[in-house]
């Protein structure tokens, strides 16, 4: 189980410094990939947990703010080391794919009712 040290985040100097490191995050997250699907024994393909992964930095794509992109760093970095080093639980990283796999609201009366809602 490999063991992912705190690292000393710093404020980037500038947008292509950020975008840099940013790139760097990705990819570490996506190496890491065929590790976390091994440690948390998830029973999903590899490419459903790079695109969820994709997903969650595309969620902040068009950030232009230095000082969110340095915080949004960290949280990624934090997320990064709680992954890796086992401090989640299976359900807690399940969490993140609740939302493809959950059954659609009901939208009509009849729906709802059945539902019981």
């Amino acid at each position: 189980m490999p063991i992912i040290e705190s690292v000393a985040l710093s404020s980037s100097t500038s947008m292509a410094h950020a975008r840099r490191r940013v790139f760097e995050q990705y990819r570490n997250w996506q190496r890491s990939v065929p590790t976390i699907v091994q440690m948390y024994q998830l029973s999903m393909p590899m490419a459903v947990v790079r695109s969820k992964i994709r997903e969650e930095f595309e969620k902040n794509r068009y950030v232009s703010d230095l000082k969110t992109v340095d915080v949004l760093l960290a949280k990624g970095q934090m997320e990064y080391q709680e992954t890796l080093n086992a401090w989640k639980q299976q359900s807690q990283l399940l969490n993140y794919f609740a939302k493809e796999e959950a059954d659609p609201k009901p939208v009509t009366f009849l729906e709802k009712f059945y539902a019981g809602v």
